[in-house]
């Protein structure tokens, strides 16, 4: 089994260059306590809802308050969540992994965090596996983390255009296979 102290570094390395992506900003350490109050339940948000089905077992986060890494890579993240494929109600509820929950793997990490950093720009989508030492509280099982706009390709430097192509040269006005017309000069004595 690899320790989390060897784990994590290379995780956040990978995280960087995952976060380095445009339209992704990055976040703060997450060594240490990112938010340190929750905020109260927000209002129901206008707007875009994860594409995935609904499903009653799973949940998906509509505001992220805070989250916690501790040195061993234990950790939670707070958030207020809605049932899959529901308008709501939004209830809070932590989303535990280590220290009696499950190990997570450096993929699932990685979206956790991703989502919590780019709050707008990502919905976290989760499994529902309550944890029995605490109500209101989940183990993490499985992870997915949605776009919620697409990605932006960057403005290209429009080139120019080109001045439309001369006319090939083409046949008289008589149309094709008419002699060119014939001058000669007048006759003065008419």
């Amino acid at each position: 089994m690899r320790s989390a102290t060897r784990i994590r570094p290379r995780l956040l390395l990978a995280l960087a260059v995952v976060l380095a992506a445009p339209g992704v900003q990055a976040a703060p350490s997450v060594s240490s306590t990112l938010s340190a109050t929750p905020t109260p339940p927000p209002s129901p948000p206008i707007g875009p809802s994860p594409r995935a089905s609904a499903d009653v077992k799973r949940m998906y986060a509509v505001t992220f308050t805070n989250m916690v890494v501790w040195e061993n890579g234990a950790g939670y993240l707070h958030a207020f969540w809605r049932t899959l494929g529901t308008n709501g109600p939004d209830s809070p509820a932590r989303v535990q992994w280590g220290r009696g929950c499950p190990e997570i793997s450096d993929r699932t990490f990685a979206a956790l965090h991703t989502a919590f950093s780019n709050p707008g720009g990502f919905f976290l989508i989760l499994d529902k596996s309550p944890d029995a030492r605490q109500p209101g509280a989940y183990c993490v099982t499985n992870v997915e983390v949605e776009r919620i706009t697409p990605v932006q390709d960057p403005p290209s430097r429009l080139a120019p255009s080109p001045a439309p192509p001369a006319p090939p040269p083409g046949p008289s006005p008589g149309g094709p296979g008419t002699p060119p017309p014939v001058f000669s000069p007048k006759n003065p004595n008419k």
